[in-house]
């Protein structure tokens, strides 16, 4: 399932919020949690936090689409380079 998690990550074009993860996987949210923790201790993800006051995550922030759906605020994950 690790495996899994790590390409579903690959594959985005950017942070995965746990829904949209979940809902790719079709997973529970519940069952990702500690399986995202995991993989942000080991260094594999970080955590990215959303809000439309302050995302930092690219220059079009202003004009996202998805912080402007609510699709990425709250807690979030990127692959680490």
């Amino acid at each position: 399932m690790l495996s899994r998690i790590l390409k579903a990550f690959e594959r985005a074009e950017g942070p995965l919020d746990l829904n949209e993860l979940s809902r790719r996987l079709g997973v529970e949210r519940s069952a990702l949690d500690g399986m995202l923790e995991y993989l942000v201790h080991k260094g594999k993800l970080r955590e990215v936090v959303f809000d439309a006051g302050n995302c930092a995550y690219c220059a079009g922030r202003l004009s996202c689409a998805q912080l402007q759906m609510g699709n990425l605020v709250g807690r979030a994950y990127e692959l680490v380079e």
